[in-house]
């Protein structure tokens, strides 16, 4: 278990994706499909997996669900204000707000929203494919320690801003990515697009116990 949680926060991290856009869509939820082809046992039993990233002008929500939905866990960042960020799981019945999760989101920031690494960004747009309705357009970005991810990006959509000071920016929103982690490569897909953000997507709900992110893990290595 605990090998498999420290999986799945890794890939919370990842799956954050609020890009820079100047175009249209401001408010929406993405729905992605998580696979990770060839990552072993550990990825295998964690089931089907699913994240859905909701944003607005103010704030992004990632909801990602793993093992069949046996572990839930949830991130609510506040756009440029990182060390406000909460985070909460739910596992084998029990549910946890991570108390300290600021603290870890302003160290890595939100995932890709970070292209801090990034050396460079090459688009073809002659190499397209339609997600979820968005025509998208590909999108490779090499990274400074020598990894490749590729994204197909729609300008259709713009979230939430990057910071004034990233070096790297992408020029849309992605809808398909392949991402190379430690873990193995990851492959998310865009299945479903509303510009419907849920009441509570931006909300912890009720019911959780408050615990810091190292009690947590402890807590989770002993079963």
């Amino acid at each position: 278990m605990k090998k498999i949680t420290k999986i799945a926060f890794a890939l919370l991290l990842v799956a954050g994706v609020s890009m820079n856009a100047q175009t249209a869509l401001k408010n929406g939820s993405v729905t992605y499909s998580m696979t990770m082809p060839g990552a072993g046992e550990e990825m295998a039993a964690m089931g089907e997996s699913t994240i859905t990233v909701h944003f607005n002008d103010k704030t992004q929500a990632t909801d990602m669900s793993m093992m069949g939905g046996m572990m839930l866990m949830k991130t609510i960042v506040p756009i440029a204000n990182e060390k406000e960020s909460k985070m909460t799981v739910e596992v084998m019945g029990m549910k946890y707000e991570i108390t300290d999760a600021g603290e870890a989101a302003s160290k890595n920031t939100n995932g890709l929203s970070n292209l801090d690494n990034a050396k460079e960004i090459v688009y073809d747009k002659k190499d397209t494919k339609e997600i979820v309705g968005f025509k998208c357009y590909k999108a490779t970005v090499s990274m400074n320690d020598g990894t490749t991810s590729i994204f197909y990006i729609t300008e259709a959509i713009a979230p939430q801003a990057q910071k004034e000071d990233a070096k790297v920016k992408l020029s849309g929103y992605p809808l398909e990515m392949t991402v190379q982690t430690a873990q193995g490569d990851m492959v998310m897909k865009a299945t479903k697009f509303s510009k419907e953000v849920p009441a509570d997507a931006f909300k912890v709900g009720e019911g959780f116990t408050k615990i810091t992110m190292e009690e947590f893990q402890k807590q989770m290595g002993g079963m």
